[in-house]
């Protein structure tokens, strides 16, 4: 790939298919934004990385590229197409695509026919077709969920973005109708495109996932399970609330790495006295400890205050879990007929949930049985083709 002016960059060739030299002849070629494609990832990075590699299985890697932007180190392992990084530190990159309007992601990249922001921002395009994938706006309906420090970039740019995509892809129809109302995009310029649990999460027999979360964790009892990060909008002060409340023998995992606000949380885990009771994983690095860790709890309790999707709750069901789910935002959607709903506010109510889904054996099992069948209809294979389809529908 030429580099242009005043542009410097890693150049890199995972794929085995050689740097583009401008004579290949694809019907389409697609960049892809990476950056969010850390060795620690989160949401996003998790997204990227299945969508990316179920499109790579559709159609090979030699119509896709990759372009990143930051200095946290890449998963290289998982990014099977060749790529461009530009050491720059991702918000400086971002100051100058919104500022300065330079340099342009196609460009940087060698010509494109599509090029995909995963991310929040669209960067400037030459000729490239834009599409971009907004996961939820809940950092504009409630801002005091979220830290200014990473709110108010993306919000600035967002639906300046947005108008300037080609296409909108929301990852629930609870986030589509947010970017039509906060946003005002036209509903037709929008295509739902949901996520789905990988293959990796799947029912690992009790016993034996007993065994390993004891081995991991040191967790021997029945215990109840949160996994995200631990931030003000997943409501994880209205689960220890709920949790102090309700009569149980369990204990609470709750996995996840600390996020906006989470020094609250720990704070109520002391002055509610359930230090003995609730077990803080920190961010799971070995992420093959989740289908043991879902399997293994009597329920998975998600009282979260918004969701562009709710990945967790599907990865549970895909396990086997009993879910307890807010009603909020997107969770009904996802979760369908396979869950428990509460209202995130109502912590009595969270409360004689859980006593009710660890308590009622036939209850348990039935919300098991539905969420393995619910869980099933959604594939990353499914999300891969219909973006393919959007993206040959720009072309």
């Amino acid at each position: 790939m030429n580099t242009p002016a005043g542009i410097t960059g890693d150049r890199y060739d995972v794929s085995g298919q050689g740097a583009a030299t401008g004579k290949e002849k694809h019907t389409m070629i697609v960049g892809i934004d990476i950056t969010p494609l850390t060795k620690t990832p989160t949401g996003i990075g998790l997204y990227t990385r299945h969508l990316l590699r179920e499109l790579v299985v559709l159609d090979g890697p030699a119509g896709f590229c990759g372009l990143a932007a930051g200095v946290r180190p890449l998963d290289k392992e998982n990014i099977p197409v060749r790529y461009r990084r530009v050491p720059v530190p991702s918000r400086l990159m971002y100051q100058a695509w919104a500022r300065l309007k330079r340099p342009w992601a196609d460009m940087l990249l060698g010509g494109l026919d599509v090029f995909h922001a995963v991310n929040y921002v669209l960067p400037p395009l030459k000729h490239a077709r834009g599409v971009l994938s907004i996961h939820d706006l809940g950092f504009l309906r409630n801002p005091e969920w979220f830290s200014p420090k990473v709110m108010k970039p993306f919000a600035r740019a967002i639906r300046e973005d947005a108008l300037r995509a080609d296409a909108v892809i929301a990852v629930s129809g609870a986030t589509r109708d947010d970017i039509v109302s906060l946003l005002g995009i036209p509903h037709e310029k929008i295509r739902v495109i949901h996520e789905a649990a990988d293959d990796t999460f799947k029912p690992v027999p009790r016993d034996i996932a007993g065994r390993q979360v004891r081995d991991a964790l040191g967790v021997t009892g029945p215990y109840l399970l949160f996994v995200s990060t631990v931030e003000a909008r997943k409501n994880v002060t209205g689960l220890l609330t709920a949790f102090s409340r309700a009569d149980l023998p369990h204990q609470l995992v709750v996995a996840g790495g600390a996020g906006w606000r989470s020094a609250e949380v720990f704070e109520l885990a002391e002055k509610l006295g359930l230090n003995d009771r609730v077990v803080f994983t920190g961010y799971l690095r070995d992420r093959s400890l989740l289908p043991a860790l879902y399997s293994a709890a009597d329920a998975f309790v998600f009282p979260s205050w918004h969701e562009g999707f709710g990945l967790p709750v599907l990865e549970a069901m895909a396990c086997g879990c009993p879910v307890i789910a807010s009603n909020a935002s997107s969770l009904p959607e996802i979760g369908g007929d396979a869950a428990m709903y509460v209202s995130p506010e109502n912590t009595d109510e969270l409360a004689r949930k859980m006593e009710l889904v660890t308590g009622d054996a036939a209850l348990n099992n039935t919300l098991r049985e539905r969420g393995i069948t619910r869980a099933a209809g959604f594939s990353w294979r499914a999300c891969a083709e219909e973006t393919r389809d959007c993206y040959r529908s720009l072309v």
